[in-house]
């Protein structure tokens, strides 16, 4: 009968537009961002196009701005004067004028052009002084050779920081939107149930348990789904960057999103659903699920704000907290690398605290189903829940 009811929230729910709506935007996310990470972190090895105009002074230039760089395949183009310049640039024929003097550009240069062009310059210039004060091509060398600084960074490089970074944020918010947005919609679908006294002809073919456990497997399979087009575009965007070596705790925070949000979301569901259980109107939904949405704010907060620190007292407690962990934990693997032992803890703890809420919501669900009219204090609630066991 579990599954049953499972199966009828599974094809009533995919049958809303919001659901849709949700899942299609979700997979337009997911491809826009691996997209963008391919190329931020390189996906496009071809050198960027770049027209130089020459105008004036600037014409003594031109060889050695012709040589672009390894990313720059600049085309030197002469101009007559400043004015015929501006003109080019107006038309997207150049993107910037160099009058030897001065750089003219449409607007703000975004990239290395702009660096590219004044060392470049720089260098030339070095190059006739040097020969003005009679020194040779070795005696050039010595005064400009670069003194070698190696660079260590305690926390790793700064491209792998950035990708710890991003897989800590994206797991974080995977995690608090979905637990929070499936939580309500089962909550919501309590309440409903009760408001059109439908639940009344349902409970009498099954227990309340049994209603209660289909409409949290059946919900649960759907956001799982949406969840795991979330985890192939990170574990897609991760296999497109190049050049960085992937830390072994972002490759860990994958699989383990997974996994903290199955006992996540069996244990936060069981809440919204008893809360969801108190109230008899739609009205009340707002007031009424604070007490399951308060914890998972407190989670998001301190994940958030602890990017700078993420082995810090708190998060490490909060990574052992049931209500705080389906969010902090993922977090915390991904950017602070913690010890097994203590990521095994957390999810023992989650993994035993998901059936002693799922008991207890089930007795407030019980009690609280059929009370038709004013809302119930899950307080009250929680008191009168034994006289339905």
């Amino acid at each position: 009968m579990i599954w049953h009811i499972a199966k009828r929230e599974i094809l009533t729910r995919i049958q809303t537009r919001a659901f849709q709506v949700l899942t299609s935007i979700l997979l337009l996310a997911v491809v826009g961002s691996s997209i963008a990470i391919g190329t931020l972190t390189g996906g496009n090895d071809e050198a960027e196009q770049v027209r130089i105009g020459v105008t004036s002074n600037g014409v003594a230039f031109a060889d050695a701005l012709d040589v672009g760089t390894d990313d720059l395949d600049v085309t030197i183009v002469d101009v007559a004067n400043e004015a015929a310049g501006v003109t080019l640039i107006d038309s997207g024929e150049i993107e910037v004028l160099f009058t030897g003097d001065e750089l003219v550009w449409e607007s703000r240069p975004f990239g290395d052009t702009d660096v590219f062009i004044r060392t470049t310059v720089q260098q030339a210039a070095f190059g006739e002084r040097a020969s003005a004060l009679d020194l040779g091509t070795t005696e050039l060398g010595l005064l400009f050779e670069e003194v070698p600084i190696d660079e260590r960074f305690l926390d790793g490089e700064d491209d792998e920081q950035l990708v710890r970074i991003a897989a800590a944020v994206a797991s974080t918010l995977a995690t608090f939107f979905f637990l929070q947005v499936w939580g309500s919609f089962l909550m919501m679908g309590v309440i409903e149930e009760k408001s059109t006294r439908v639940v009344e002809v349902l409970l009498s073919h099954i227990t309340p348990r049994t209603l209660l456990t289909g409409k949290i497997i059946g919900l649960g399979v759907l956001a799982l789904g949406q969840l795991l087009i979330i985890v192939a575009g990170i574990a897609a965007g991760l296999l497109v960057v190049q050049d960085i070596e992937i830390p072994s705790g972002v490759w860990s925070s994958v699989p383990l999103l997974l996994v903290t949000f199955i006992l996540g979301y069996a244990f936060y569901a069981a809440l919204f659903a008893a809360v969801g259980s108190t109230v008899s109107r739609q009205e009340d939904a707002q007031t009424a699920q604070l007490p399951a949405i308060m914890p998972l704010i407190l989670g998001y907060g301190i994940a958030m704000s602890s990017i700078a620190n993420p082995d810090s007292i708190v998060v490490s407690i909060a990574s052992f907290i049931p209500f705080t962990s389906p969010v902090v934990l993922p977090f915390r693997v991904a950017l602070a690398d913690p010890p097994l032992w203590q990521v095994a803890l957390s999810l023992a703890i989650l993994a035993g605290s998901a059936p002693l809420m799922l008991r207890l919501a089930g007795q407030i669900y019980q009690s609280t189903l059929l009370n038709i009219g004013s809302r119930v204090p899950l307080g009250q609630a929680f008191k009168d829940r034994q006289t339905a066991r």
